[in-house]
């Protein structure tokens, strides 16, 4: 079945592809670096929350997936808000909820409070600021679309390489407590800031009461072969994607790593996110988003080999370098993916509805590999079934191109 006309691409009053939407991309950029990379600088606190609250790793991986199912699912409701209304205060109440949270986890005496503040408040920062973000840039453009969601998700790889390892050179110093403060003036002193800069590009050509009207349900979407589809594949692919944010640390440290060698993973995971985003993504718009998006979930599927066969920092680099360079790239172009199957005139709740699928593989993935590791001592079984998802996924994205 395919989508009615709802979804179909329409002419704008302002120039696809203007200057304008430059800044748009900006201010997603900047966005994306400071809520994501906070929340991946979590690994980097993996050690002190495990020694604080004597919890096992499956205990503590659960408090970054709580987070990552909130924010992932919560933009089903982001999506169609931003739509809606105005992109810039749904990201901001985003934020300042991510502040609160983050002073709020600062304070946890108990694994359950830490599982509220820190699940809420950056469940509720990334959710209301990603989808809106990212389906405010699809709007700005048509022929650079491809780059243009690169290079806004890039922010992601960005804060991925920074925050993370200076969290990870902090921490011996401050303490978890005194980083998750550090965190919320950073998401305060740039996050805030760059949601000005985010706009949907304005249509006048479609009367306001249209534009809000005819709003795809979850049940019309989900009719559609190719939103399924994508769906599943979704689903797939971010199982595995999560893993290494949250247990290459103390993978690392397994292997005889000190801490600081675990957080220069994480960097370097940022640097081929960067690489993927800038680079990778922006291919899509000459060989083909759906191409390049299959290629690229491949590839995905044979890093997680090279970490299931890696006996030492030399292999574990090529793994965090081939790792984010690859899912970089994928992230840069779903939202392309989607504007380009569905078109952007309600981007922002096709977004939200597919992000969803992360959401629950978010919730799924870090905490079942952490629960392995508790029962068999190892991670090789959650790596080997990351590759498998992967493959699939890729497998899964050769057929949507035919669709």
């Amino acid at each position: 079945m395919i989508l009615p006309s709802i979804f179909s691409p329409v002419s704008p009053s302002e120039d696809a592809d203007s200057p304008s939407g430059w800044w748009v991309v900006g201010g997603a950029h900047a966005l994306t670096a400071v809520t994501f990379g906070s929340a991946y600088a979590f690994s980097a606190v993996f050690p002190g929350l495990s020694e604080e609250f004597a919890a096992s790793r499956g205990e503590i991986a659960l408090v970054f997936s709580i987070s990552a199912l909130v924010f992932y699912s919560l933009g089903a409701i982001a999506g169609p808000l931003a739509d809606r209304w105005s992109s810039r205060a749904v990201i901001a109440t985003g934020l300042v909820a991510m502040i609160i949270g983050y002073v709020g986890a600062s304070q946890a005496q108990t694994l359950a409070s830490l599982y509220v503040w820190y699940g809420a408040g950056v469940g509720l920062g990334i959710g209301l600021s990603y989808v809106p973000a990212v389906g405010a840039v699809q709007s700005w453009f048509v022929l650079k679309r491809s780059r243009a969601s690169g290079i806004a998700t890039a922010g992601l790889g960005l804060g991925t390489l920074l925050l993370p390892f200076t969290i990870g050179r902090l921490v011996s110093g401050l303490g978890w407590r005194g980083c998750f403060i550090g965190l919320a003036v950073v998401i305060a002193a740039i996050g805030l800031p760059a949601a000005m800069l985010v706009r949907r590009r304005q249509d006048s050509s479609i009367p306001s009461e249209l534009r809000s009207s005819g709003r795809p349900s979850p049940f019309t979407v989900w009719r559609d072969g190719r939103f399924s589809l994508f769906y599943v594949m979704l689903l797939l692919v971010s199982f595995c994607t999560f893993i290494p944010y949250v247990h290459i640390v103390p993978a690392a440290h397994d292997m005889g790593l000190s801490l600081e060698s675990g957080t220069i993973l994480i960097a370097l995971i940022g640097i081929g996110n960067i690489f993927g985003r800038f680079v990778l993504a922006g291919l899509g718009d000459r060989i083909g988003s759906l191409r390049l998006l299959a290629i690229l979930t491949f590839a995905v599927a044979g890093s997680f080999l090279l970490w299931s066969v890696a006996n030492g920092m030399a292999m574990l680099v090529l793994f965090a370098l081939s790792f984010g360079a690859s899912y970089g790239g994928c992230v840069g172009l779903y939202p392309a993916v989607a504007a380009n199957l569905f078109g952007t005139r309600h981007i922002g709740t096709i977004l939200g509805y597919l992000y969803t699928a992360v959401g629950v593989a978010a919730l799924l993935g870090p905490t079942m590999a952490g629960i392995v590791f508790d029962k068999t001592g190892s991670y090789l079984g959650p790596i080997l079934f990351s590759a498998a998802a992967a493959l699939v996924a890729g497998f899964l994205t050769l057929w949507l191109r035919q669709k």
